[in-house]
């Protein structure tokens, strides 16, 4: 019986432990569709829209230092020939606009292998909560397409410690779901 109980105990301490390593690391998607530019001249000037399309939060618990140097977003949707995006770090204590302060990095589309790369200047290094701002240029003839289409995070682009604690099948920023949050804390147990 002694024995049992402490199966028991070293299981469920166990358990608790994976939980809670599980919890060190999160990150949360939001797709937004929110229109930035509503001046018809500088529409026509950046060639589209500007649309806030979604927020990516990055959450540490642990205190180990932790590198973010680029991002990969890959398309899954019709074929796009083109596209234009950049990636902002929110300042927490002013609204958002995309500019030069807060920009990270303008993204390369690469039409092949339909992926948008984010490569960062300089490392970001992430405190304990880090959002970054996707802001598309979208063209009158790509809303439609990208609406019915998702961006998922590639794997390799990630730091290792979230790579540990994260299931880069769920990181996906899709459209036809704004308003709703994705939170991914771990890969299934």
């Amino acid at each position: 019986m002694k024995n049992s109980n402490l199966v028991f105990l070293i299981l469920a301490a166990t358990i608790g432990f994976v939980r809670a390593k599980q919890e060190e690391f999160k990150i949360i998607l939001e797709p937004k569709w929110e229109n930035l530019e509503h001046d018809e001249l500088r529409i026509v000037q950046f060639g589209g829209k500007w649309i806030l399309a979604g927020s990516i939060t990055f959450k540490k618990k642990s205190k180990e230092m932790v590198n973010l140097s680029r991002l990969t977003l890959l398309w899954t949707g019709p074929h796009l020939d083109k596209l234009s995006g950049s990636l902002y770090e929110k300042n927490f204590e002013k609204i958002f606009y995309p500019i030069q302060d807060f920009l990270i990095s303008d993204g390369i589309w690469n039409k092949k292998q339909q992926f948008l790369a984010f490569n960062f200047d300089q490392k970001c290094s992430l405190q304990a909560v880090n959002t970054f701002y996707l802001v598309l240029t979208v063209p009158p003839e790509q809303e439609t397409i990208l609406k019915n289409g998702s961006f998922f995070i590639a794997n390799d682009s990630l730091p290792s410690q979230f790579k540990e604690h994260i299931n880069t099948s769920d990181l996906s920023l899709s459209f036809n779901t704004i308003g709703k949050k994705l939170i991914v804390a771990s890969h299934k147990i």
